[in-house]
């Protein structure tokens, strides 16, 4: 069952469709075997509360290709799916409250340059992804949209947009730059 990983709409709509994803059945959660991994022994569903699969945006990774921006998982899963990376984040904490968070994040890289993005959360009271830059300061790195077939939309926040522009001395990233889909399975 392939999930796409979309930002999480600021509506109460797309919070609904989240939770309708999240009350599948326990069936649904299956290991993922993936192509690669950055971390030892991380293997998807073997342990935390579930997994949230980000799809990067095909018009997005073009975007970061043609910058020379390689995005790598670190402790994080990744697949291709029909020409589409596909990464898995195990979900930790207790979802209950409104936030789901992960253990693990991205790491992109161009020219000398490196960003790290971790420890991502889902708040779905605010509608926004926010995450740890390279493992320091949380700040809210994407809005959360509508729900589409491919997951919730996840758009580029101002400041991100800013930060991703300063660390690879360049203009291309603005706010609400839809980045990819995100679709959190949490297992019951």
């Amino acid at each position: 069952m392939i999930m796409r990983f979309r930002l999480l709409g600021v509506s109460v709509a797309a919070a609904a469709a989240i939770a309708g994803v999240a009350a599948a059945p326990a069936q649904a959660a299956q290991p993922v075997h993936a192509s690669s991994y950055t971390g030892a022994h991380h293997h998807g569903y073997h342990f935390g509360k579930g997994r949230t699969d980000l799809t990067l945006d095909r018009t997005a990774a073009g975007a970061l290709a043609s910058l020379g921006v390689k995005v790598s998982p670190v402790l994080a899963t990744v697949r291709h799916t029909g020409g589409t990376m596909v990464f898995g984040f195990t979900i930790v904490g207790n979802p209950k409250d409104g936030t789901i968070e992960h253990i693990g994040g991205l790491l992109l890289r161009a020219g000398g340059k490196c960003l790290f993005l971790t420890g991502y959360t889902i708040d779905l009271n605010r509608g926004v992804l926010s995450g740890k830059i390279d493992f320091g300061t949380r700040a809210d790195l994407f809005t959360i949209g509508a729900a589409t077939p491919a997951g919730v939309t996840l758009a580029l926040t101002a400041p991100a947009a800013a930060l991703l522009n300063k660390t690879f001395g360049v203009t291309a990233f603005t706010a609400g730059l839809v980045i990819g889909y995100g679709n959190p399975m949490i297992r019951k």
